[in-house]
C-alpha cells in the first residue's frame, strides 16, 4: 500500500489515496495555515481527477501526533486572505465543501486533537475513525469568534441542537468516548493492532465499495425531522441556553453569535442559507468586535508567558533536578500546613509528585492541613475528577512530619509560613544546611524582599537555586503563579520552576524582585483607593457594595472589598505592619514608613473591630453559614456606621468640603484602576515586568481582570 508524501498525494495500488495534512515545517498541532490549506485542496483535486482512486483517507500525518488544531491564529488580523481565501489560497470552508461534495468517500483518520477549523473538516468528512488519544472540540468562542467553516450548521445536523449549543459555546474538548457515543465517529481504535490510519483504509475500501455518499454528506441532514413542531422545540432549547449567557456587553458578543448561527441551522430552509449566517456573523467578529481583539489578545498573553521553549536547551541541571523535571519523583517538601501551604501540598499531589512532605512546627496544624487536603481529594471524588483508588495513591504519596530534618532528601522545598522576614530567612537558613545543595528553595512570599530572603543561605551553599514562587490563594485553585527572581537565581533555576508550575497545571510568570513584584504592587494603590472614596465622601457609607458592584458590572471578576475580604483582612493588615505602615499600638505613633497619603480605615476594621474577612463570616461585608454556605457578602450596618464615623473625622480634621455629587458607576471604576494602571506602567519602566503582557497574564489569573477587555495597559 502506497501512501502520499508529505507535499503531494498519490493513489496506491489498492485505489486509496491518503493525504496528510502535515506539510513542510507545520508540525506539532498542524494549524491550517496558507501552505497548508492549499497543499490539502491541491491533494484533494489530484486525488478526485485521478481515475484510479476510488477513495480518499485524510490524516494529521503518520509521524503526527494530531490532527489539526484548527485555524493558525496567528495570521489573524494580518489580512482577510490569511482567515478566509483568494485566487491562490482557498479558504477553510472552500475545503470543507469540496471535501463533502467529493464524489469519492473522504475517511477522516483522527489521532490527538481535532479543534477548531480541524473539527470541521472532520465534519465534512463522510466517515470519521479516531483513536483512543483524539479529542475533538469547537473552542472559538473563548477566542471571541464562532466556528467558520460549518462547525454551527453541520454539527447540530449530526448530533442535535442541544448538545451542538453544549459543544459550541462551552468551546470544551470530547474525548473519544463521548465522541463515538454522540455518533461525532462511526469507530474508535482502542487497541494496538492496528493504526488508525489501517482501520481508516479499511473503512474507506468499504465505502468505495457501498457508495452512495449523499446520505452520508451533513448539507443533506435536516435538523427538523418533525417539521414546524421540530423548529419551535429547537427555538425553545437555544432560548433557555440564551438567558443563561453572559451579556453582550459583558463578554457575551461570541456566545450570542455562535446561538444565532445555530439557530440558523435548523430555521433557514436551507444549508446554503444557514451558511451565508454564519459567515456573515463570523466575519463581523473578527473584523469589528472588540471583545473578539480582546480575547484573541489575552490568548497570545497567556501563550507567551508559559513559553519556555528552547530555554532549556544550553542549560545544565545537576542529575536530580533534571530527573525531578521527567519523572515527578524524588520529593518534595512544603514548609508550613495552613491553607496556603495545604493548597501548595494538593497542587504537587494532583500532579503525581511523590513523595510530598507537609511541615509544620505545630501537631495540630499539621494534622489540620492533612486532614484539609484529603477533604478536598474527597471532594474530587465525589465530583468525578478521580476515582477512590486514585485519591487513596495521592494521599500514600503525603508525609506529614514536625521534622524539617524529614526534607533532607528533597529536591525542591516550597516554603509557605507566615509572611514575616526574620521567620522566612531563618527558615532557609536552616535548610541549606539540611538539603543537598543543588535542592532547589523557594519562597512563597507575596510582598517580601527575595535577596533578604536568598541572604540568609550562606554564600558557599549556592544562592542561585533560591526563588520566588508565589502562589495565590486558594493555591489549589488559583492558576496563577508569579516566579520571583533575586539578584542571585540562575537561569536553570528559573527554567526549573517554569517547568514545575507547567507540570501542576498552573500559568508562571517571571518577575523581578520589588515590594509586591507585579500583582501585589499594583494592587495596593488599587485598593487605597477605594477606601480614599470614603475620605473625599464621593461614595456614601453603603458604598462597599457601590464600588464592588461598579467593578463587576466594569467586568472583574470580584469586587476588591470583597476580594480583601476573601484572601483576609488580617494578612493584609499582617503586610503592611510588617513594612512599618500601621500604627504602633502601644505607643499609638504612626508607622515610620507610611506614604504621604496613608488610609487606617482597613487597620481600624481589624484592629477595632476584628473584622478579619470572610473565615471570621465578618469583614468588609457579613457572612452567613446559612446563606450562600458563608460565602455570600451581605452588607453590614457595623461597617457603614464605621466608615462613616472614620471619614466624617478625616474631613473635618482635613477641612475637606463636601463634593457636590457622588460619584457615577464609571467615574468609580475610573478613579480606581487609574492607580493600578500608573503602577503597572512604573514597574514596565523598572523591568520589573518582562512586558506589558505579563502584566495582562498576572491580572487575568490572579485578580479577575475581564480577559474580554484586552489590555489592561494600553502600549
Amino acid at each position: 500500500m502506497n501512501t502520499s508524501t508529505s507535499t503531494s498525494s498519490s493513489a496506491s495500488k489498492d485505489n486509496i489515496c491518503i493525504i496528510e495534512i502535515s506539510v513542510g515545517k507545520n508540525k506539532g498541532v498542524n494549524p491550517l495555515g496558507k501552505s497548508t490549506r492549499r497543499h490539502i485542496f491541491s491533494s484533494l483535486q489530484s486525488a478526485l481527477s485521478n481515475p484510479a482512486v476510488t477513495a480518499i483517507v485524510l490524516t494529521g500525518g503518520y509521524k503526527s501526533k494530531h490532527f489539526s488544531a484548527g485555524a493558525d491564529i496567528a495570521e489573524f488580523g494580518k489580512s482577510d486572505s490569511n482567515v478566509g481565501g483568494d485566487e491562490e489560497v482557498p479558504s477553510l470552508t472552500s475545503i470543507c465543501n469540496a471535501i463533502e461534495q467529493s464524489t469519492k468517500p473522504v475517511v477522516c483518520a483522527i489521532r490527538g486533537v481535532a479543534l477548531g477549523g480541524g473539527f470541521e473538516i472532520v465534519l465534512s468528512s463522510h466517515y470519521r475513525v479516531a483513536d483512543k488519544s483524539s479529542k475533538f472540540g469547537l473552542p472559538e468562542v473563548n477566542i471571541g469568534l464562532i466556528p467558520g467553516a460549518g462547525g454551527t450548521q453541520r454539527l447540530p445536523r449530526l448530533i442535535g441542537v442541544k448538545r451542538a449549543c453544549d459543544i459550541i459555546l462551552s468551546g470544551r474538548m470530547m474525548n473519544v468516548k463521548e465522541a463515538l457515543d454522540l455518533g461525532v465517529i462511526d469507530a474508535a481504535v482502542v487497541n494496538n493492532k492496528e493504526s488508525v490510519e489501517e482501520c481508516a483504509i479499511r473503512w474507506a475500501e468499504y465505502a468505495a465499495a457501498l457508495g452512495n455518499i449523499k446520505s452520508r454528506q451533513l448539507c443533506h441532514a435536516v435538523v427538523n425531522k418533525g417539521g414546524s413542531a421540530d423548529i419551535a422545540k429547537n427555538h425553545k432549547i437555544c432560548d433557555a441556553i440564551a438567558k443563561k449567557l453572559p451579556p453582550k456587553h459583558k463578554g457575551g458578543i461570541a456566545a450570542h453569535s455562535a446561538i444565532s448561527a445555530i439557530r440558523a441551522s435548523f430555521s433557514k430552509p436551507s444549508f446554503e442559507e444557514g451558511m451565508a449566517v454564519e459567515e456573515e456573523l463570523f466575519w463581523d467578529l473578527l473584523l469589528t468586535s472588540q471583545q473578539g481583539r480582546g480575547l484573541r489578545h489575552a490568548f497570545f498573553a497567556d501563550r507567551l508567558a508559559r513559553n519556555t521553549s528552547g530555554g532549556g536547551k544550553n542549560l545544565k541541571f545537576p542529575p536530580r533536578i533534571e530527573s525531578l523535571l521527567k519523572t515527578k519523583v524524588g520529593g518534595v517538601g512544603v514548609i508550613g500546613a495552613g491553607t496556603m501551604g495545604s493548597g501548595i501540598a494538593l497542587s504537587l499531589l494532583r500532579a503525581n509528585y511523590s513523595p510530598v512532605y507537609l511541615v509544620d512546627n505545630s501537631e495540630e496544624g499539621l494534622k489540620r492541613g492533612a486532614s484539609l487536603i484529603k477533604s478536598l481529594l474527597q471532594t474530587d471524588v465525589s465530583k468525578k475528577r478521580i476515582t477512590t483508588e486514585q485519591a487513596s495513591k495521592i494521599s500514600e504519596s503525603l508525609i506529614p512530619t514536625t521534622n524539617m530534618q524529614d526534607l533532607s532528601a528533597c529536591v525542591l522545598v516550597i516554603e509557605a509560613v507566615f509572611e514575616k522576614l526574620s521567620l522566612k530567612q531563618s527558615i532557609f537558613s536552616k535548610l541549606s544546611s539540611i538539603v543537598s545543595d543543588d535542592t532547589l528553595l523557594l519562597s512563597n512570599t507575596s510582598t517580601l524582599d527575595l535577596n533578604a530572603i536568598a541572604s540568609s543561605i550562606p554564600p558557599n551553599k549556592n544562592r542561585a537555586r533560591c526563588a520566588g514562587m508565589h502562589f495565590f490563594s486558594p493555591a489549589h485553585v488559583m492558576k496563577l503563579v508569579e516566579i520571583v527572581t533575586s539578584s542571585y537565581t540562575s537561569p536553570e533555576t528559573i527554567y526549573a520552576v517554569q517547568t514545575v508550575t507547567q507540570q501542576i497545571r498552573k500559568v508562571g510568570v517571571v518577575v523581578g524582585n520589588c515590594d509586591g513584584f507585579v500583582g501585589n504592587r499594583m494592587v495596593f494603590p488599587y485598593t487605597s483607593e477605594m477606601v480614599f472614596l470614603f475620605e473625599e465622601n464621593l461614595v456614601s457609607e453603603k458604598g462597599v457594595k457601590e464600588i464592588d458592584d461598579a467593578l463587576m458590572e466594569f467586568g472583574m471578576a470580584i469586587g476588591p472589598f470583597i476580594m480583601s475580604d476573601l484572601a483576609g483582612n488580617d494578612i493584609g493588615y499582617a503586610i503592611r505592619r510588617e513594612k512599618g505602615l500601621v500604627r504602633d499600638p502601644k505607643t499609638g505613633l504612626p508607622g515610620p514608613n507610611r506614604p504621604g497619603r496613608y488610609t487606617e480605615l482597613a487597620d481600624e476594621l481589624v484592629t477595632k473591630y476584628g473584622r478579619v474577612g470572610q473565615k471570621a463570616l465578618k469583614g468588609w461585608y457579613d457572612y452567613d453559614r446559612k446563606i450562600g454556605k458563608g460565602r455570600a457578602p451581605i452588607p453590614s450596618k457595623e461597617v457603614e456606621q464605621h466608615i462613616a464615623k472614620y471619614a466624617s473625622a478625616f474631613r473635618k480634621k482635613n477641612m475637606l468640603p463636601s463634593p457636590p455629587k457622588k460619584l457615577s458607576k464609571e467615574e468609580i471604576v475610573n478613579r480606581i484602576l487609574f492607580p493600578l494602571v500608573n503602577e503597572g506602567f512604573k514597574i514596565l519602566e523598572e523591568n520589573i515586568a518582562q512586558r506589558p503582557s505579563d502584566i495582562d497574564v498576572i491580572y487575568l489569573y490572579g485578580y479577575g481582570w475581564p480577559n474580554w477587555r484586552g489590555k489592561l495597559l494600553k502600549v
